[in-house]
């Protein structure tokens, strides 16, 4: 069972998915019970977003994200597609996403909005 507990954050877990083809690589920075932030590193960079799921669904294990014991499956899936957005959105594909450009200081800016 998932406990909504997750003492520290999980941080820098690099994930790597296949698309048409193309190796993609990127990063969760963070993820917890219910957050979960992703940055793409190649074949571009610069780009992040993030998952959050509602507090109402914290006593619900199925919905976590990370726990005590690591990523769960529906955190790593959820990870997976998040990069893919991201390489869809540089591609100029529109994403239901919130995209960000990450500054060389590591600060986020809004670029898109989700619809």
């Amino acid at each position: 069972m998932s406990d909504s507990v997750t003492p520290e954050a999980l941080h820098n877990i690099p994930i790597q998915i296949v698309v048409d083809g193309i190796e993609i690589a990127g990063e969760i920075l963070f993820a917890r019970f219910n957050d979960l932030s992703v940055v793409i590193h190649s074949p571009v960079s610069g780009f992040a977003t993030g998952l959050h799921v509602p507090w109402f669904r914290y006593g619900f294990p199925q919905f976590a994200l990370a726990t005590q014991a690591g990523l769960t499956e529906r955190g790593r899936r959820e990870a997976r597609w998040l990069l893919k957005e991201l390489y869809d959105f540089s591609q100029g594909r529109r994403s239901g996403w919130g995209i960000s450009r990450v500054n060389p200081d590591g600060r986020w800016t809004e670029i898109a909005k989700d619809f």
